[in-house]
């Protein structure tokens, strides 16, 4: 269930592709937190896309040659381990190239797809009247998939 906040330029992607961009980056995440295919966790994960001027989003060296994103996902703590955000950042930095119809640059991309976890410490989370608790959500997810202990 994160919340993901990415930052680029106006206009890096296609409108299809920015119509995309939520569903393809929050199923990733999903699938890291172990609940990809839930319906409740998926109507919690909400993605703030943050276009900007071409001219607000620039590099000490000047002028930005390709379009590059800031990518931050917050998660409860410990809901996705150390590995696991490599291997996200990995797949993000990958679907980017994907969704902008890019091929694939690895060294390209280590100056312009980068991404962030931000860990909110359980008890430091609160929807609405309700504390998020790990067990919590797991036990609702468990419920929803029949999964009964």
């Amino acid at each position: 269930m994160p919340i993901i906040d990415i930052t680029m330029p106006e206009n890096a992607l296609s409108k299809q592709a920015k119509e995309a961009l939520p569903d393809k980056l929050g199923q990733l995440a999903l699938g890291y937190e172990g609940l990809k295919g839930s319906k409740f966790a998926e109507s919690f994960t909400w993605v703030y896309t943050h276009e900007m001027p071409a001219n607000k989003i620039t590099q000490v060296s000047g002028p930005l040659q390709k379009p590059i994103y800031r990518i931050c996902f917050t998660t409860l703590e410990t809901l996705i381990d150390d590995q696991s955000k490599k291997n996200l950042g990995i797949d993000v930095a990958h679907a980017m190239y994907e969704l902008e119809g890019s091929e694939w640059n690895e060294k390209e991309a280590q100056n312009r797809v980068w991404v962030f976890f931000e860990d909110v410490r359980e008890g430091d989370w609160v929807a609405g009247a309700d504390l998020n608790r790990i067990a919590d959500l797991r036990a609702t997810v468990e419920l929803e998939r029949g999964i009964v202990q």
